[in-house]
């Protein structure tokens, strides 16, 4: 009787120290993201819910008022911007993956790239850095025979992948990590270097299960996990 009590009363305060971590994540990180909840999940007493959005719409939302512990941003700015108006853990924000551009629907990107017949889906640059960098892409000299191509804005870079993926255009410029290896790469010095950050925000800062989700992200199995998906090691 007195080891059933004791059990139970083991049981009932690891669920008392149990927490939730909320996680917002840009769309190009959602389904690696997804992976380190469940290492996360499985580590931890902790769950973790998650939400996903362009970047710019996540900051938005951030700035708002929006319940977020943790945000997994496409860039390094909006985090940068968050730790300076507060809203962010001072000094807890770091990149954790390199982003790179491919063209879907191609074998050569330098020929289909000046194609004005060739429709082209890209991420909205309003509010996504993916579509930024898309945009600095389409705009180089050699491609200046194709500016008046069909061009597709999508909200996100998961919208844009599904206009090609549907056949409604025929290419779409997308992070490598929705790509998984079809397609052609776009030489980095084509573009900005997309240099993703995490950070921890403030009004989490005495969320112990936020605090070890940040310590679980430098780890190298997540590391590993994110490499996997075709991303880049930060420097």
């Amino acid at each position: 009787m007195r080891l059933s009590l004791f059990i139970i009363l083991l049981l009932n305060a690891g669920l008392v120290h149990a927490e939730t971590v909320h996680i917002a994540v840009a769309t190009n990180f959602k389904s690696t993201a997804q992976k380190i909840n469940t290492l996360f999940e499985q580590k931890s007493a902790h769950t973790v819910v998650l939400s996903s959005a362009s970047t710019g719409t996540l900051y938005s939302q951030i700035t708002h008022g929006a319940p977020f512990d943790i945000f997994f941003s496409a860039d390094k700015n909006a985090p940068f911007r968050l730790e300076e108006s507060q809203l962010g853990v001072k000094g807890q924000q770091f990149c954790y993956a390199l982003g790179g551009l491919t063209l879907v629907g191609s074998d050569n990107a330098t020929q289909d790239l000046a194609n004005p017949q060739l429709s082209l889906a890209i991420a909205n640059p309003r509010t996504a850095p993916y579509g930024r960098a898309a945009v600095e892409v389409i705009q180089r000299r050699e491609f200046a025979p194709a500016s008046n191509r069909k061009l597709v804005r999508a909200n996100n870079a998961i919208q844009a992948y599904q206009h090609w993926h549907s056949s409604s255009v025929d290419l779409a410029l997308v992070p490598n990590s929705l790509a998984a290896g079809k397609g052609a790469a776009i030489s980095s010095s084509w573009y900005t270097p997309i240099e993703q950050h995490v950070i921890w925000l403030k009004r989490a800062k005495s969320n112990p299960a936020a605090e070890s989700y940040m310590r679980l992200i430098r780890s190298e199995e997540v590391q590993a996990i994110i490499h996997n998906a075709g991303y880049g090691i930060c420097p």
